[in-house]
């Protein structure tokens, strides 16, 4: 009989850890997984996007079973600011990420951050200065009971 394993939610763990490393950092921007309306200045949009195809070793050679309890999450990270620091909200952004690991996000375990790149992205609909930042975390599930 094969174990159980539930995953967080990482959307909501990298929101509640993002928003307190970014005020620690006096930084005002606000973490959210749905922007509000009014949209405010400055955000930090938190989207899991597991749509595109990895191209790693263990899904090439069909090594992920059942009995794994690790998750490995893409992650997509939208950094918007009205008044045209959205590169550098990014780049505290990515090097908090990618400090993540080895340790916890919240109450999540992550074993390892890959960073899939950055890009500037200007929002269509607002034209609002954006940055879109990838990574793909490789975190731990727990095995229920």
């Amino acid at each position: 009989m094969f174990e159980k394993v539930v995953f967080s939610d990482i959307e909501k763990a990298l929101v509640d850890f993002l928003s307190a490393k970014l005020a620690s950092m006096s930084e005002s921007a606000i973490v959210v997984t749905k922007i509000p309306d009014p949209r405010p200045m400055r955000t930090v949009r938190v989207a899991r996007d597991d749509r595109k195809a990895r191209l790693d070793v263990e899904d090439r050679e069909g090594r992920r079973g059942v009995r794994l309890i690790l998750d490995r999450p893409r992650v997509v990270f939208e950094c918007t600011d009205d008044a045209g620091g959205a590169a550098e909200l990014a780049a505290k952004v990515r090097s908090t990420i990618n400090a993540a690991a080895p340790g916890y996000i919240g109450t999540v375990w992550c074993d390892y951050v890959e960073d899939a790149g950055e890009e500037n992205d200007t929002d269509p609909v607002t034209a609002a200065p954006r940055y879109t930042i990838v990574t793909d975390l490789i975190v731990r599930g727990k095995v229920l009971a």
